[in-house]
């Protein structure tokens, strides 16, 4: 079984020659750039009523003056992005999707080896539309293979029955995610109630819309010396990671900030790169929700980790701040997170700097931050959900090698299409019960895990001996692969399927989550090395004070929202039963 290590170290000597010439163009156009760091203004896509009919289309953008316009993609007649919708909670939104794409401009990139990208996806581009984190109907999920191609429509049914929270669309077409967010296809959506009401005025005193509420998309690019984005070409890259950092399709803006309080949501819409955001004058960035909704109260924090897909609702105070004060927000962050790469070839493993705020003149007018955040509706308490648990699920992350020449990333050891059409070897959990999902991450670096359909807690985190527990994990095996096409991993995996338990193999004690993971999530930062439990609810009678109030069956997905990952089978699909 090949390891990434030896991956990376065979791809810096096989692919550096075709991927250097590419990759020193973009590094000398980041150069550049970085000399005129924080001269664009951030563009402020302020919420507003959602489209009834959302288009598809192709564009042309700059992210920067100093650049020319590049092919893009773009949601809603944006050039790039789309714009940021928001809903109150339980008005239902039916929105037609119309894909009116041109060839792609990462055609070059796409790798017809994974599993579902097409040849024809170079010039007919399939889309798919996700409403990340909405508790949504298997039709209305944006199942990967739930395509529709340029000249068609498809229709989705939003019941937003949900808690406020900040929640995000994007493409999720199978084999060619990567390729389709790389081009701009994302945008913030936010689900609203009676804590957090449309146009402000809610009993938190909360800041909702313009001028101090604003969405910042946070990813990183590299570009080519006429301004288009540098994805490198095929073969698949393990992880994507930018040299420059763009926040809402801008590179290192500059944000004019008055001396108040803001309200920023935070999407981490990244490929790949995950951040550990700061404010260079060390000031508290307040995070008052998570993924799925508010915490039980307020968390001060110095550091704001964010993994691809992860999202954070954040007040910052610069009613302190004198004006003209500049003020960097930073990223100590190496990627792929934790330990960085040693193959600068193939990535930007630092991206230190993000955007800039300058402080505006006038007098200071400061606000009361809450100190109780969910007035109208039950606190988290994960020890109440913890009881209603009736089943332990154990799954792995794991990699292989094959005679391809090409890793792949699995879940379980297990392949997209073999989960799809044999029901033995895909989580099928019951409707309206509450399980304990085990992750256990068996390679060496942190994995964004995301869950489809439903809100979870994590309950704790905890290490494992990974050489014994592989052992005992190997013996299992191996298994013949059960696919209608050529897995790129070989005809047999080395385990069977499920997983074993690894309690015997554990060698830390429990650690809890940090404070501010302690709310309903859908994104999961799950560390090598480490077995992270899940207390996940499919259903809204499956327990009191769920966040979500529908009981959906049917077919959802659940993947690594690093998106190299997701394209190249580190996603299953699950199937809530009655």
């Amino acid at each position: 079984m090949i390891t990434r290590r030896q991956l990376i170290m065979a791809t810096a000597g096989v692919g550096a020659a075709i991927l250097a010439p590419a990759i020193l163009k973009a590094k000398r156009t980041q150069a550049a750039l970085s000399d005129m760091k924080f001269t664009e203004p951030l563009p402020t896509p302020f919420a507003g009523s959602p489209l009834t009919t959302l288009t598809i289309a192709s564009s042309t953008h700059s992210f920067h003056s100093s650049l020319g316009e590049g092919s893009t993609f773009g949601y809603g007649g944006t050039s790039y992005l789309g714009p940021t919708f928001e809903v109150s909670r339980g008005t239902q939104l039916t929105m037609t999707a119309v894909n009116n794409l041109e060839p792609h401009p990462l055609a070059g990139s796409i790798d017809t080896r994974l599993h579902g990208a097409l040849e024809a996806d170079k010039t007919n581009i399939r889309v798919s539309l996700h409403l990340h984190g909405s508790n949504t109907a298997e039709k209305s999920d944006g199942y990967p293979s739930d395509t529709f191609t340029p000249g068609q429509t498809y229709t989705y049914n939003f019941v937003n029955n949900q808690e406020a929270a900040t929640l995000w669309y994007h493409d999720h077409a199978l084999g060619i995610t990567r390729q389709n967010v790389m081009s701009g296809l994302a945008g913030v959506y936010l689900i609203r109630d009676t804590d957090d009401p449309i146009g402000g005025d809610g009993p938190l005193g909360l800041p909702a819309g313009a001028p101090y509420e604003i969405p910042l998309v946070l990813q990183d690019r590299s570009f080519n010396p006429d301004g288009s984005i540098f994805y490198p070409p095929a073969p698949w890259q393990v992880e994507f990671l930018g040299d420059v950092a763009t926040v809402n399709g801008k590179a290192w803006p500059n944000l004019n900030v008055d001396r108040t309080v803001y309200r920023f949501r935070i999407v981490n819409a990244s490929n790949a790169r995950t951040y550990n955001l700061k404010l260079s004058s060390n000031q508290a960035i307040v995070q008052i929700g998570t993924d799925a909704g508010f915490f039980n109260a307020p968390v001060q924090l110095t550091r704001l980790l964010l993994a691809p897909g992860e999202r954070a609702d954040v007040l910052i105070d610069f009613s302190n701040n004198l004006p003209s004060d500049k003020i960097v927000l930073e990223n100590e962050a190496a990627s792929p997170f934790p330990f960085g790469r040693a193959n600068i070839l193939t990535g930007s493993t630092f991206l230190t700097e993000i955007m800039q705020f300058t402080v505006n003149q006038g007098a200071a007018n400061p606000k009361p931050i809450p100190e109780k955040l969910r007035l109208n509706k039950p606190l988290v308490n994960i020890q109440l959900i913890k009881t209603q648990v009736v089943r332990q699920r154990y799954l792995t992350l794991v990699e292989i090698g094959g005679p391809t020449g090409v890793s792949v990333v699995l879940l379980n050891n297990v392949y997209w299409d073999e989960a799809e059409n044999y029901p033995d070897l895909m989580e099928q959990p019951k409707v309206n019960t509450v399980e304990q999902w085990n992750i256990i991450n068996l390679q060496p670096v942190a994995h964004p895990l995301h869950l489809h359909l439903v809100s979870f807690l994590i309950l704790n985190r905890q290490k494992i001996d990974t050489a014994q527990y592989m052992k005992a994990y190997l013996s299992t095996g191996p298994r013949k692969v059960r696919t209608h096409h050529e897995p790129l991993g070989g005809p047999t995996v080395p385990t069977s399927y499920p997983p074993p338990d690894p309690t015997p193999f554990i060698v830390g004690p429990e650690r809890f989550p940090a404070p501010n993971e302690r709310g309903w999530k859908d994104t999961v930062i799950v560390y090598p090395g480490e077995i992270t439990r899940l207390i996940v609810p499919f259903g809204a009678s499956a327990a009191e004070n769920i966040p979500f109030g529908n009981s959906f069956t049917g077919r959802f997905v659940w993947h690594c929202h690093m998106l190299e990952h997701e394209d190249n089978e580190m996603m299953l699909p699950f199937e809530v039963i009655q």
